[in-house]
């Protein structure tokens, strides 16, 4: 599908708050609610949005974000799906991802502080005792905090384009009970759902929901709203990027370059991981190699390498968003 102007302006638009109003979306774009709303139902039936998703700030919940790279060995194209199928439907698994280049697999670890250590490693050892041959390489980060920026990338020039940041990782905790906790669950992975759902699972009325929602936007709990895009539908490949430094007196620069930089759409902090963790959208692997080089060029005296490796697909996707 060929997407044309008022098809981007409404991605673009969805990106930057995915649970605005039909009627809000319409005034942005200056046409009808019928126009947009035909639009954004093409667009989702041509599985370009996959998805409305909200960033969730679950350090404010007291979780730790474990983030875990797998290189396969010996392993059929069964065993992987068979694999896929077991690890994301684990209670406290929120994301999973398939990739290619450096690592095969990775997936995301959600843990309450007060047993990190106990919970996390009920997760890995139960994976360690069935796949332990399969795997060849592993490593184990913990993934805090992430500054997550809405995609501009399909667009010719984003002279006009305003870049929104998202931050979550961060903490400190905050105030929230049980009912909150439950909420962030059903609500996140796809907020444009009637809330009416929700408060049937919950017994709760739907003003009720609503309230609780808008509380946990005002504790920036919920951080940001996004979509979840199919970038293979349109012509787009996502990667992710590490940064291999030998200074960081230039970190700060870095930072800014990239967030107002067309492609690239994330950058990671962790503990345990790459020097400059980023993520980026190119249209294929000699294009993200360009972009590369000419961040390497422009920051020459403090990056002495990179490596990278691509996403291919999202078996599960909540928490922590693509």
């Amino acid at each position: 599908m060929l997407l044309d102007l008022f098809d981007k302006k409404i991605i673009y638009e969805l990106e930057k708050d995915s649970s605005q109003s039909v009627s809000k979306l319409a005034k942005r774009i200056n046409r009808s609610k019928e126009f947009v709303n035909f639009r954004i139902r093409r667009l989702e039936k041509e599985n370009i949005i996959l998805g409305y998703s909200a960033i969730v700030d679950m350090s404010k919940l007291g979780y730790f974000t474990f983030r875990i790279y797998l290189k396969w060995q010996n392993m059929t194209k069964e065993q992987k799906q068979e694999f896929y199928d077991t690890i994301k439907i684990k209670e406290n698994v929120w994301t999973t991802t398939v990739l290619h280049e450096k690592w095969d697999f990775a997936f995301f670890v959600g843990v309450k502080s007060s047993d990190y250590i106990e919970s996390f490693h009920e997760v890995w050892g139960e994976v360690q005792l069935q796949y332990k041959e399969k795997i060849a390489e592993s490593k184990i980060a913990i993934y805090s905090p992430v500054h997550n920026f809405n995609k501009v990338f399909f667009f010719d020039s984003i002279k006009d384009v305003e870049v929104i940041e998202r931050v979550y990782g961060k903490g400190p905790i905050t105030d929230f009970d049980e009912v909150d906790e439950k909420i962030i669950h059903l609500y996140s992975i796809n907020i444009r759902k009637p809330l009416t759902e929700i408060a049937t699972k919950l017994d709760m009325t739907s003003e009720a929901i609503r309230k609780r929602i808008i509380q946990l936007e005002n504790k920036k709990i919920i951080v940001g709203y996004k979509i979840n895009l199919n970038l293979r539908k349109m012509n787009y490949e996502g990667y992710r990027v590490d940064f291999l430094l030998n200074s960081t007196k230039r970190n700060k620069e870095l930072f800014e370059y990239l967030k107002q930089h067309k492609y690239f759409y994330q950058i990671n902090k962790s503990i345990g991981g790459a020097d400059f963790e980023t993520e980026i959208v190119v249209e294929d692997l000699y294009h993200l190699l360009d972009i590369l080089e000419e961040v390497v060029k422009k920051f020459s005296d403090v990056i002495k390498g990179y490596e990278y490796f691509g996403y291919s697909e999202f078996p599960t996707l909540s928490m922590v968003p693509d």
